[in-house]
């Protein structure tokens, strides 16, 4: 059976795309936006990487935090064609690997990041990067995946994080962690090694993995389920995740209270027209808590948010909580971007109204500096928190609620 490998590219997974971070925990974010198959030559945490061609199979999770390079690598001189085994410097393997990816070839770009494994060994943006890269590789054939690869790229991970163990607390490696670890058991197990494959899969679930559907269900493990010890594995797994989410949850609610108590008031208002030319403006959500999503359709981190909005819109009644876009495009013709904006919108089945917003408009938000920038506006149409970057769907919830759950503070005449 195949996986894909979560879509996290170089250990700028680890912050955002060229902003600062806010807590609790914004973890990508986009700057003034760069080529699409951009990817980091430096070990800069602050910025984002690309989208990569995307790999069939199966086991992806949808936490791909990333973020994108504020400065663009200068081309290598290099033909990409041009194939040595000689080592390279790191700067010149992620240029070349840059030009791989634009032209959809991950086996080059593995390759030539390789040559500059050997006077890098601890380098960790490389050695995540190939994790990543090396992973998505090896699902690229849904019905032949390639398991040795799998195991390999959970060894560039656990070389990574031996070189700096902190890493593990961060989400963004326990996602690529998690999902590496538990597609490198299921290469052992097809290797015929399920007690070794059990206990690679107790790495995953300690360090983050949480699917047991997969644990019950995928045709990889069938001898792993065949162990007699699977059992108390299994029981003891469950409990665990359990254990974790809850603890999860408990951060990301200090989280929030710390990130409301820090927030500075600021005024933000917008007065604009709606993909359909019709008028829009903040005053049209008085009473109601209002997220104004500041993103692009250039930003990866962006488009990846996308769903949890539409999710939120879905489940909050239409008289609590409202939902805008306000998009900054790269393209300079408004026509051109209204259109692709529309494209995006339909083809995502997006629920809610977007707008393209000026300078003027941005220049309201303190400090704005990355994408995407979200807004939550209480229902007296207070600005009561600001995240930069990619956020998983339970902090955006666990924000909206608590501002739904609040009432609306009366006007003064």
């Amino acid at each position: 059976m195949s996986r894909q490998f979560c879509s996290l590219v170089l250990l700028c997974i680890l912050c955002g795309c060229g902003g600062t971070k806010t807590p609790p925990q914004s973890t990508a974010t986009g700057s003034p936006p760069v080529e699409k198959d951009a990817i980091a030559t430096t070990q800069s945490v602050s910025e984002s990487p690309p989208e990569l061609p995307a790999a069939n199979g199966k086991s992806a999770e949808p936490k791909a935090v990333a973020t994108e390079e504020t400065t663009k690598p200068a081309p290598s001189k290099k033909d990409p064609a041009d194939k040595d085994d000689k080592e390279i410097s790191i700067q010149d393997a992620f240029r070349e690997a840059q030009m791989f990816l634009r032209k959809q070839d991950i086996a080059g770009a593995v390759e030539v990041l390789e040559r500059a494994l050997p006077g890098n060994p601890d380098d960790i943006n490389l050695l995540f990067t190939l994790a990543q890269l090396t992973g998505r590789l090896a699902s690229a054939d849904p019905k032949a995946p390639d398991y040795p690869k799998y195991l390999k790229a959970a060894e560039y991970i656990r070389r990574g994080l031996k070189e700096n163990p902190e890493l593990v607390e961060n989400p963004n490696v326990q996602g690529l962690a998690s999902l590496g670890y538990y597609n490198a058991a299921c290469a052992l197990a097809v290797e015929k090694k399920p007690e070794e494959a059990l206990k690679v899969l107790g790495e995953a679930v300690d360090i983050g993995f949480k699917d047991l559907a997969k644990l019950d269900g995928d045709l990889d493990l069938e001898e792993v389920r065949a162990l007699t010890e699977f059992a108390d594995f299994r029981s003891q797994a469950e409990a665990t995740i359990k254990k974790k989410a809850e603890e999860a949850r408990a951060a990301i609610l200090k989280g929030v209270e710390e990130l409301m108590a820090e927030n500075k008031p600021f005024d933000f208002d917008f007065k604009l027209k709606d993909l359909d030319g019709k008028p829009i403006a903040k005053a049209d959500f008085a009473g109601k808590v209002l997220i104004v999503d500041v993103w692009g359709t250039w930003c990866p981190p962006c488009r990846m948010e996308i769903p949890h909005f539409v999710a939120l819109v879905k489940k909050f009644d239409k008289a609590d909580l409202a939902m805008v876009g306000l998009n900054s495009e790269r393209v300079r013709d408004e026509e051109k971007a209204l259109k692709l904006i529309q494209e995006f919108h339909a083809e995502n089945e997006m629920n809610y109204p977007c707008a393209i917003a000026g300078q003027d408009t941005l220049d309201q938000i303190p400090e704005f500096n990355a994408f995407p920038t979200t807004l939550f506006i209480d229902r007296s149409g207070k600005v009561r928190a600001k995240l930069v970057g990619y956020n998983d769907y339970e902090l955006l919830e666990i924000i909206v609620q608590k501002l739904a759950d609040e009432k609306a503070e009366p006007a003064v005449n």
